[in-house]
Formats: structure tokens, sequence, C-alpha cells
């Protein structure tokens, strides 16, 4: 679907549309709350970064993909998301990952090397920019994880998905006016404004909003396993809805990425959210004893008060 509109538009004009329609659905839908409770300052320069890093994402890994990096290729170094966010969580969030997440971090690398992997790979000097952009644009990708997790327990999660979605939108449609040779003229299509409305309002405002939502209620990690669950799903629909047709080989990354996302979800199930009940009764019973700690001291000044 998507690889169709960009045939007919260039891939920034169909970036500057998706987070554009995408936008403006998110500020109708949050109207409401955003009059009732206006976003601070604070919330405004987190939304703003946390898109900045979601823009380089897509900005890299399209430039990455113009400079001769395979899709297949492309695909599986943007994958590498998955691996970069634990790093990333444990140096700058002080949030280190399980032990046995890395198990489940391995099984999505292997399965998106065998969904991506083509006999038509080569590594040569040519593909360098091009690997290099893509792989810069996967740091984005992870940057966008972590900085929504660091900033989630600050701001609300409703002004965080709006200028994140926002500020891609504007720094997309700049990108579409910078490159406007390669930009215009525009042509639609039925297939183009299905793609463009399906990817806005689906795969932009409802992937994002609720991204946002949930990172506060689970670690960096697992969202980098589950968002690896991409290419299944668009192999999935590309067999569904296409002619394509994919080796038994492909499909078995796609088992073995299933498989390393359910691994994560049991994992933070019985493992990590285990661990955290096991801690909050030790925190809850060393505040108690801080505070009859504390009632004492009181009592014992005020008995000393009375003597005197």
């Amino acid at each position: 679907m998507v690889d169709t509109a960009v045939e007919t538009v260039s891939v920034f004009v169909f970036l500057a549309l998706r987070f554009g329609i995408a936008f403006l659905a998110l500020l109708i839908f949050f109207a409401y709350f955003l009059i009732k409770k206006p976003p601070t300052k604070a919330d405004l320069w987190r939304g703003v970064l946390i898109g900045v890093f979601l823009f380089g994402g897509y900005t890299f890994q399209t430039f990455g993909l113009q400079c001769g990096t395979g899709p297949g290729k492309a695909g599986f170094i943007t994958g590498l998301s998955v691996v970069l966010v634990p790093i990333f969580s444990a140096i700058i969030l002080k949030k280190k990952p399980h032990s046995l997440s890395w198990l489940g971090i391995a099984i999505a690398v292997i399965g998106l090397g065998l969904l991506s992997f083509d006999t038509g790979w080569h590594f040569g000097i040519s593909d360098i920019k091009g690997d290099f952009l893509v792989l810069a644009g996967a740091i984005c990708f992870a940057f966008h994880i972590i900085s929504i997790d660091r900033f989630i327990q600050k701001s609300l999660f409703i002004p965080l998905t709006v200028f994140q979605v926002g500020t891609t939108a504007v720094l997309s449609w700049l990108l579409t006016v910078t490159f406007w040779g390669r930009s215009f003229p525009i042509v639609f299509n039925s297939q183009v404004l299905f793609a463009v409305i399906f990817t806005g309002l689906v795969a932009t405002a409802l992937i994002y909003a609720t991204q946002t939502f949930v990172q506060k209620r689970t670690s960096p990690t697992h969202v980098a396993v589950i968002f690896a669950t991409e290419p299944v799903f668009a192999a999935i629909f590309a067999v569904s809805l296409t002619t394509e047709t994919f080796l038994l080989r492909q499909w078995g990354g796609c088992a073995l990425i299933l498989a390393a996302m359910l691994f994560q979800q049991i994992l933070d199930i019985f493992y990590i959210k285990d661990a955290r009940a096991k801690k909050e009764p030790l925190k809850n019973s060393n505040t108690e004893k801080k505070e009859e700690s504390k009632t004492h001291s009181i009592e014992e000044e005020k008995t000393q008060e009375k003597s005197v």
C-alpha cells in the first residue's frame, strides 16, 4: 500500500501528509482535554524533542534507501533498534534490562535477519553511506522510545503525543519544501489517498498515542521487541492483499519475532513485575520504619520539654 503510494508521490510529501493528517486528528480528538487542561511549556518542549527523534528516524531511513541500501537490509538495520534500546536504557535511564531479556532480543534479531535477508545482499564501499544513514535512523527510533520513557513520568501522554506528531508533521513539510524538485508536482489517486488517510489515522495517530500511553506501564525493552513485529504484520498484509510470496525461511523469521514478543511478555509478567512486587513491600516497610522513628523522636522531644 505504502510502496504503491510512494511510486506516485515523493516520500517526503507522503510523510508530510501522513503526519499532518495524524496531527489534525489528534487535535480534534483531544481538543476538550487540551482546552480543559492546557499543556505547559515543559510538555511542549518534551513533545518537540520526542518528535525530532521520530522525524530523524524516518528521514535518515528514507535518505539511506535513496543512497542505495536495499529495502530488506534497511528493514534489518532499522530493526536493530531492538538491541540499541536496552543499551541506551541502561546508560541513560539507568534501567538495566533483565538478563533474560537479552535472550528475547537475540531471538528477535535472528528473526529479523531471516525475514529481511535476501540473497541479493552485498556489502561494498558504495553501500556504506546508505547503511550508515539507515543505522542513524535506527538510533533515532531507539532514542524516540527512550525519550518517551523518560518524559512520560513527568507529563501526561496526550500533550506528548500531540506535540511529537505535530513536530514530525512540521519538519516533514519543511523537508518537502527543501527538496521542492523531488516533491512536486503532487499527483493524487485513490490508492494514494487511502494510503495517506489509513497510515495517518491508524499507523500514526492511533499507534503513537497507544505507544506513549502504554510506555508508562512497561519497559522500553518490551516496547522495542513489540515494534520488531512490525515487519511481521507487514509481511502478512503483503501476502494477503497482494501477489507477493514469502519463502519458508521468511515465515520462520516471522515466527521467531512473534516468539520473542511472547517471551518478553511472559518475562514482563512473571519475572519483572514479580520483582517489583517484592521490592514494594520492602520499600513500604522502610517508609513505615522512618515514620515510626520520626514519631518516636517527636514524642521524646515533647517529654523533654514537659520535664523542663
